[in-house]
């Protein structure tokens, strides 16, 4: 009897948001390795952190790399992170990082259909009154946005550059 065991992930997949309001389809422009994190613009330690390690590892790609790869920012928090805020927000880390949104229904498809998790909850002690816990991975996704590998914390420009060299 012989077995086959495929490599090949079914997390991921194809996935419509918006990118400042406009819609915005990952089928339609994909790159061979697409970078995706699920956070919120306003996290006060995760999300920037993660962001400004992935942005260094960008600045230490070639040009023929970065036309290759990008990354994506998907914001859980539709009711404070203004679309627009969220693009900034991503592209002050690296000017070609995108910042998505979408409506409630789109992002929780999103998170499901990437096996992540969020809970947002009420925080008197928080600066924002709340506070969003969220999945911490850096998701590598082909061109098919179906999942080739995960970074979890804590994470090094090094290793997310390795990583990078490794899956294009």
């Amino acid at each position: 009897m012989l077995w086959f065991v495929s490599k090949e992930s079914s997390v991921g997949g194809n996935f419509s948001l918006t990118y400042r309001g406009q819609n915005w389809l990952f089928s339609e422009q994909p790159k061979q390795l697409n970078l995706l994190y699920i956070g919120y613009a306003k996290c006060p330690d995760v999300c920037p952190m993660t962001l400004s390690v992935v942005g260094h590892a960008f600045r230490e790609l070639s040009n023929e790399e970065k036309q290759k790869v990008r990354q994506l920012f998907v914001s859980v928090d539709r009711d404070n992170d203004d679309p627009n805020d969220v693009a900034q927000y991503a592209s002050q880390f690296y000017p070609d990082f995108l910042g998505l949104s979408g409506s409630r229904e789109q992002i929780d498809q999103l998170v499901s259909q990437f096996h992540a998790r969020y809970v947002v909850e009420k925080n008197p002690n928080s600066y924002l009154g709340y506070s969003i816990a969220h999945s911490d991975n850096l998701f590598f996704l082909d061109k098919n946005g179906l999942v080739k590998t995960t970074i979890t914390s804590p994470r090094s420009p090094e290793l997310v550059l390795k990583t990078i060299k490794e899956n294009l």
